[in-house]
């Protein structure tokens, strides 16, 4: 373990059934999957998780060796402390659907079903790509800016201009305060180094989702996993990245039909 805080520190267990993991977005936490998980635990063992330096989990201990490895392993003991070597359902979103995706490649053997909105795996755009230079750009500039500079260009860029300021003082200086832990998150996604080619070691079902108003850094992310991922399906949604925080009972409906159908 990379942290030496208690294991389960941000994590929540409810339900019974089969286990289904969450994993939520960069400046969020698990309670931005409340719905989907008052849903789930009716007939599942729902172990919602904080990532690191977000909600109630611990901060990253080593900043300079941080990679998506640090989130992976801690998800993974949480994981196999509460079912032990159970297979289990994966769901994640933007940050935490990246973390969700390495998971799948890592331990295919253990993943039932795995519904992913809009995860964003950024070392799979090619380098030197337009894309891959706005992904790059993106990066430095929240880098180089004040923390609420920073949380104002991040958040505008996956919800629409002016949306960070239409956000109450209180919400806005929470966003800045977790800058730091949003860069080291740019810096695990960008470094990571598996390639799409690995993609094909996922054997479960694929529910993929995306919103028709989301950026085109999305866009294309989805579409490398859509062409690379033998058993996905994909669904749209007319919304944006934030899909399942803004139109939550849609993406909290899709994700539980889709769960359930996994026989």
């Amino acid at each position: 373990m990379l942290v030496n805080e208690d294991l389960m520190q941000g994590a929540t267990v409810s339900g019974s059934g089969p286990a289904v993991v969450l994993l939520h977005s960069s400046l969020s936490s698990s309670k931005q999957w409340r719905l989907l998980v008052s849903m789930l635990s009716k007939n599942y063992l729902c172990i919602n998780i904080d990532l690191l330096g977000y909600g109630s989990a611990p901060e990253v201990i080593d900043a300079v060796n941080y990679s998506l490895n640090t989130e992976v392993e801690r998800v993974m003991s949480i994981v196999n402390h509460v079912i032990g070597t159970q297979g289990f359902h994966l769901v994640g979103h933007s940050f935490g659907g990246a973390n969700a995706l390495k998971i799948s490649v890592e331990n295919p053997d253990r993943l039932l079903s795995l519904s992913l909105f809009e995860p964003v795996a950024f070392h799979l755009l090619e380098k030197g790509s337009e894309v891959r230079k706005q992904v790059d750009e993106f990066a430095h500039n929240v880098a180089i800016s004040s923390n609420e500079e920073g949380a104002r260009i991040f958040t505008n860029t996956w919800n629409k201009p002016g949306f960070f300021d239409q956000l109450p003082i209180k919400m806005q200086r929470l966003m800045a305060q977790d800058i730091d832990k949003v860069n080291l998150d740019f810096k695990g996604l960008i470094s990571e180094n598996y390639t799409a080619q690995d993609l094909d070691k996922i054997t479960c079902l694929v529910n993929l989702m995306c919103g028709t108003q989301s950026p085109d850094i999305s866009k294309t992310l989805i579409s490398i996993l859509q062409n690379n991922i033998t058993g996905s399906s994909l669904t749209e949604f007319d919304a944006g990245h934030m899909a399942p925080i803004s139109h939550a009972n849609d993406i909290a409906n899709k994700i539980e039909q889709f769960i359930d159908s996994i026989v």
